[in-house]
């Protein structure tokens, strides 16, 4: 592509909730690592299920020094998956865990968590904002996206951040945590 294909900059767009497809490139993105700016819009509508058990190498002539740097991504449905940092994505008393994931990777990690709960919007940011201002996180202007409700924090002068969405249907709320953190940050 050459630099006259290239459309004229514009303002960052928020993302717009577009249901299954979205949430599948989303979260395709997401355990990729690809945020596209400073604050990781793909990160708010995640589903774990559309992702593989595992990403890697799947030829055997691959050397060992790529298959070492290729991220593995671990997924479980109705559960946390094994290894996940429930301290720094606690489940919501009374939620139930529909999907989580864990990638190890640098320069960032990333771990998801989609629960349903049958809380208020409201009453799930503000349990959320208790928490992460509780792990050092600083809660960023707005609450709301074209109309979902969202919250997003940030720590380590902005290298990793936390996006909490909530989509309220009836009676039940469903929960869509992504955190993009430092390795350590997984506890």
């Amino acid at each position: 592509m050459t630099s006259s294909n290239i459309a004229p900059s514009r303002p960052f767009r928020r993302w717009r909730w577009a249901g299954p497809s979205a949430a599948a490139l989303a979260a395709a993105m997401l355990l990729t690592g690809c945020s596209g700016g400073t604050a990781p819009a793909a990160t708010v509508a995640t589903t774990a299920a559309a992702v593989p058990a595992t990403a890697g190498p799947t030829s055997s002539s691959t050397s060992s020094a790529t298959a070492a740097a290729t991220p593995t991504a671990l997924t479980a449905k109705d559960k946390l998956v094994a290894g996940f940092p429930a301290r720094l994505i606690p489940v919501m008393k009374g939620a139930q865990v529909q999907s989580s994931s864990l990638q190890h990777s640098t320069p960032l990690s990333v771990a998801t968590l989609i629960e349903t709960v049958t809380a208020k919007p409201a009453d799930v940011l503000a349990f959320y904002t208790k928490v992460y201002e509780g792990q050092k996180f600083t809660a960023l202007k707005g609450e709301k996206v074209d109309g979902t409700p969202l919250k997003t924090f940030v720590r380590s002068a902005g290298q990793e951040t936390v996006n909490v969405a909530v989509v309220e249907t009836g009676n039940t709320a469903t929960v869509t945590i992504g955190a993009n953190v430092l390795p350590a940050s997984l506890k």
